[in-house]
């Protein structure tokens, strides 16, 4: 390969680190509106359980409620698992980028 076929794939990994920084801050974006449902519904939870008239009332609540905080949990970490992914695979291209310019220093 040539100097300046190398310098190409260069610039290609470093867009495809660009997008995965994107990507990231997409997922970050995504976990804060995660966050603001969360807290609006605790509040509508709040809200409920003191208007509930009865006991089973409450405890029929309280279940709906801890089953929504699993769900927004499991959310929560399926962004995380996409975030980590993402820096895995910039990791990734930046060796790619650090064997190509070995390649480079070799051709000289």
């Amino acid at each position: 390969m040539s100097k300046e076929s190398i310098k190409r794939q260069i610039e290609g990994y470093k867009r495809d680190i660009d997008r995965q920084k994107s990507s990231i801050a997409l997922c970050r974006e995504d976990m804060a509106k995660i966050r603001i449902r969360k807290s609006r519904d605790a509040e509508t939870y709040s809200r409920r359980l003191t208007t509930a008239n009865s006991t089973a009332q409450k405890h029929s609540i309280r279940a709906q409620k801890k089953r929504d905080w699993d769900r927004y949990s499991r959310d929560l970490q399926r962004e995380r698992d996409k975030i980590s992914k993402c820096r895995e695979k910039s990791k990734d291209y930046r060796e790619d980028i650090k064997r190509c310019r070995e390649r480079i220093k070799r051709l000289k």
